[in-house]
């Protein structure tokens, strides 16, 4: 990155210059969604237009900073610590926009969401479970607000990978609201536990996971009777299963 005194007007470029331009392999280029830039400077850069500069100053490091994946081009945890006044100075050249995802074949949402998921997943394992329930809780729009499964692109619902793709999509679903139930309880948002895990059983009556931590939620904030009458159920589901008996157990006493 240039310092700004040293940058081009990239909007007097013409076309060929263009064309050129982005042959230069200094240039920087990066999905946004794939969480590799510090938190601070992906919402710089969804807030630009193209051919714009701009300039950021801030000494919030930890907060802003030393947020999301690190890249090839920046750690972001090696290369600044608390109490640093760091400043980027950034040019948008291009901005290559993927379709919407409701506009997407049903095959390419699919990819789409799993690519989500996975990403959740990494952050999940970094004990970063705010990040992580925010993505999950993206991709459960979709879901929610019918994209998944609108057709957009008229294709023939009959056909056998048509009907692959959206029974995976389905145990995607499910997979995707039991993993946002887990971060919320992590975070210690037990309301948000129950409301979830009542969308997921609402799909799978008999979700263990699901269950559980309805259960471990609703013990939590003290409703106790509806806590245990869910263990209950879920012991009775999995009898096999000594976790589940521990932690009825543990609630039968803790409401004595």
């Amino acid at each position: 990155m240039q310092p700004i005194e040293e940058q081009e007007d990239y909007r007097e470029y013409s076309l060929e210059q263009r064309e050129e331009h982005l042959k230069d392999d200094t240039l920087l280029n990066m999905r946004v969604d794939n969480y590799q830039m510090p938190s601070l400077l992906q919402k710089m850069l969804k807030s630009m237009k193209k051919n714009q500069v701009a300039v950021m100053t801030t000494t919030r490091v930890k907060d802003k900073l030393h947020t999301n994946f690190e890249s090839h081009f920046l750690d972001q945890y090696k290369a600044f610590k608390e109490g640093d006044t760091v400043s980027f100075t950034v040019s948008l050249f291009g901005i290559a926009n993927t379709s919407y995802f409701y506009k997407l074949l049903i095959a390419e949402k699919l990819v789409y969401v799993r690519r989500l998921k996975a990403t959740a997943g990494k952050f999940f394992k970094e004990g970063n479970f705010k990040k992580a329930a925010k993505i999950y809780q993206k991709i459960n729009g979709y879901y929610n607000f019918g994209d998944t499964g609108n057709n957009y692109q008229k294709e023939d619902d009959q056909s056998g990978d048509f009907k692959s793709c959206n029974e995976q999509l389905g145990k995607e679903k499910v997979n995707c609201f039991s993993n946002l139930s887990v971060c919320k309880f992590k975070l210690k948002e037990y309301l948000s536990v129950i409301a979830v895990t009542e969308q997921l059983l609402d799909m799978e009556p008999t979700h263990a996971k699901g269950l559980f931590f309805m259960a471990k939620a609703q013990v939590a904030v003290q409703e106790f009777d509806d806590g245990i009458a869910t263990l209950e159920k879920l012991v009775k589901l999995n009898p096999d299963d000594a976790s589940f008996k521990t932690e009825l157990t543990r609630a039968t006493k803790i409401r004595a």
